[in-house]
């Protein structure tokens, strides 16, 4: 693991799980909104690549994953739910580092099946 991959990874760990524990006091969701911002960071940068697609070869899927992530994030926690403000944007913390974390564990086992 490369100095930048493991410093994302802190880093992204910190601040997700400062960040929701400022807005909803929970322990267990800020460590969890932690693990998934630290664990998304790190395989973020690591495949920072497959984000941003091939320069020569670009089309408008390279978006997708972002796309996705923000849509989720945003209007799956919205502001019609019937719960306090401070943990609905926690929980769109959480939503948005779980899938972070989800779409980078998704390449990593993609590029693990072509090389093997």
């Amino acid at each position: 693991m490369s100095r930048g991959t493991r410093a994302a990874g802190i880093l992204g760990t910190g601040l997700g799980g400062v960040v929701t524990y400022t807005l909803y006091a929970d322990p267990l969701l800020s460590a969890t909104a932690g693990l998934c911002w630290g664990a998304g960071s790190a395989l973020t940068v690591r495949y920072r690549t497959e984000w941003t697609g091939d320069p020569d070869r670009t089309s408008a899927a390279d978006g997708l994953p972002s796309a996705f992530v923000l849509f989720v994030g945003l209007f799956g926690v919205h502001a019609g739910l019937p719960i306090p403000d401070g943990l609905r944007w926690a929980l769109v913390v959480l939503v948005v580092g779980a899938l972070l974390a989800a779409i980078g564990l998704g390449i990593l086992l993609a590029r693990r099946a072509t090389t093997a």
